[in-house]
């Protein structure tokens, strides 16, 4: 049995999925295999994959093409599943992002951990930014049923050596992170109904509702881009993102935290939809009303034709942080839309408890 296979999932990086490879291959920890899922690129990706694949024989690499794109959730678990199905058995799965560099101690510091400490069934690498590396990107992440998101307690955080060696969390991003085989088996890999985002949070989510910790790792680093989520060029960040974190909150509530749950997050829709439509992008709008539609009535995997949509460019985003800020040709509608679609959330939210 051999330490681990890493899972690569890649998509449209021909800029950078060589060099993520390469950090892998300079690993100090060489007892693992590589699987490379190529999730349908367009931009030569496959060919820069298949050239280093050729030039660096000693290390075991495996390509496969997927027929379309199959989201984030998808690709990384088609690598995945080809790892379980190997001949060859693996202590652990880890993935990592294509836009990712690993540390050299990377992979052994985080199979280590999880050798060490068998209370943990993931533990993820600190991430710094790509085009900052003295700055924390993510260094575990928290849920907060109160602002129904996440809690990045370091981001943007300059490394002074303060942080403590291990932090414990709810949840980690899945650009480098090392899950136990077997448990991956018991509670499943990625849910592929999100198609992409939240799909390691919730993930996340099964492992400590199976009674494992989540813990982030201080020796082990990586660098990371942001991919997808710097948003500029059409509406696929915004429909993805608030899809399924709305349905993350509607699966994952206390029963006693529905109503608030609700408000918090029709609030947050209906503020961010005043702010795009403010600045005049109403193709973003509708994005993010789409999110709700779906999420609320079940609809998951790839957005259908028409969502995803180029946006126009406009010289600043309008923001709003609170009904007060709103003008008053919005405040208003603000409890008509909450009104009109409480009753309909909290449906949803007993629907999709079962499905988590």
């Amino acid at each position: 049995m051999k330490t681990a296979a890493v899972c690569i999932c890649n998509y449209n990086k021909r800029d950078m999925i060589a060099q993520c490879l390469q950090a892998v291959a300079e690993q100090k920890c060489t007892d693992f295999d590589v699987y490379v899922c190529d999730n349908h690129s367009t931009d030569g990706s496959e060919k820069v994959i298949a050239d280093f694949i050729r030039k660096n024989k000693g290390l075991h690499i495996r390509l496969i093409r997927t027929d379309e794109n199959l989201g984030g959730a998808g690709g990384f678990d088609t690598a995945l599943r080809a790892a379980l199905d190997a001949d060859e058995k693996y202590k652990y799965l880890m993935c990592v992002d294509n836009d990712c560099l690993l540390d050299e101690n990377c992979v052994g510091s985080l199979a280590d951990f999880l050798d060490r400490n068998p209370d943990s069934g993931m533990a993820a690498a600190k991430i710094y930014f790509l085009d900052n590396p003295d700055l924390i990107q993510c260094y575990g992440l928290d849920i907060s049923y109160d602002l129904c998101g996440t809690v990045s307690p370091y981001l943007g955080k300059l490394e002074d050596g303060s942080a403590p060696e291990v932090v414990y969390s709810d949840a980690s991003p899945a650009c480098a992170l090392m899950i136990r085989t077997e448990l991956a088996e018991r509670i499943g890999l990625l849910p592929e109904e999100n198609y992409i985002y939240w799909d390691d949070t919730t993930w996340c989510y099964r492992v400590r509702r199976a009674g494992y910790r989540i813990a982030n790792v201080g020796k082990a680093m990586a660098l990371h881009g942001l991919g997808q989520r710097a948003e500029v060029r059409n509406t696929f960040g915004t429909y993805y993102a608030w899809r399924n974190q709305i349905r993350y909150f509607m699966q994952t509530a206390p029963e006693e935290k529905f109503p608030d749950v609700a408000i918090r997050i029709l609030t947050d829709i209906y503020l961010e939809a005043a702010g795009d439509y403010e600045c005049g992008r109403s193709d973003r709008c509708a994005a993010v009303m789409a999110a709700l539609d779906d999420a609320v009535h079940g609809v998951t995997g790839r957005a259908r034709d028409g969502i995803i949509r180029d946006i126009a460019s406009t010289e600043s985003d309008v923001v709003y942080e609170s009904v007060d800020s709103l003008p008053e040709k919005y405040r208003a509608g603000t409890e008509i839309f909450i009104y009109s679609h409480y009753e309909l959330f909290m449906e949803g939210c007993g629907k999709v408890r079962t499905l988590v």
